[in-house]
């Protein structure tokens, strides 16, 4: 019986930028969501991905972009039946070296209003876009309040989960956009640096690659796991 395959979403904590992918995915999975009422930060989301994991069944980790630091939390607790982690265009410090730690205080809700989310879309899609995927961003952002988008960005510039990484105890795969604009590839090398054994695998797209290239992210995946071998 294969693992199953745990979702934990990007910056919006939605399940809508995961649709194109759940399209490719035959296997058992569960998608966490982040509840956009509660605090925003790392250690408060901690406990939704701990309740959301799997009992009694091997599961593998995949998360994207903001959550890559709550799998890697996660994995630190070593939980029963984790087998292993994906990171998909994320990170372990903050993402873009050049920005001082200083700027979360200056993450404020009005930049996630309506134009500041079109300036996202535009810069996360680096002309890869479609109808259905402008939807669901729009969708996505539309749900959450600028203000707990805005205390995300505030989390993900102080984050440092290098310590967790070196510590996992399971195989990791960082599947990485070729095209991304919003999580340079360094992080991928950086990654790698704190651990070698990290296997980085590229596909095309941008930094949601996940949705507008979801045929070849499942492949990687897929391979990925029958690559773990049986538990």
């Amino acid at each position: 019986m294969d693992p199953v395959l745990v979702l934990l979403p990007g910056l919006d904590g939605t399940r809508h930028l995961f649709e194109p992918f759940l399209r490719h995915w035959n296997g058992e999975k569960v998608v966490v969501e982040y509840p956009p009422g509660l605090p925003s930060d790392y250690s408060s989301l901690l406990p939704i991905v701990q309740q959301a994991l799997p009992e009694g069944r091997d599961f593998i980790l995949l998360a994207w972009s903001f959550s890559g630091p709550l799998a890697l939390l996660a994995a630190a607790q070593r939980p029963a039946g984790l087998r292993g982690v994906v990171l998909c265009a994320s990170f372990v410090t903050k993402p873009i070296s050049w920005i001082p730690r200083l700027a979360r205080h200056v993450a404020w809700p009005a930049l996630f209003g309506f134009t500041g989310s079109l300036s996202v879309a535009k810069t996360v899609l680096a002309g890869h876009g479609t109808r259905e995927i402008n939807e669901l961003i729009q969708r996505a952002h539309g749900e959450v309040p600028s203000a707990v988008m805005a205390a995300r960005v505030r989390a993900l510039l102080a984050v440092d989960v290098r310590e967790e990484l070196a510590a996992c105890e399971v195989p990791i795969l960082y599947l990485a956009a070729k095209g991304d604009r919003v999580v340079p590839q360094r992080n991928a090398r950086k990654i790698q640096n704190t651990r070698p054994d990290v296997e980085i695998r590229s596909i095309a797209g941008p930094h949601i690659a996940l949705a507008t290239n979801p045929g070849d992210a499942a492949g990687e995946i897929r391979r990925f796991m029958a690559s773990l071998g049986p538990h």
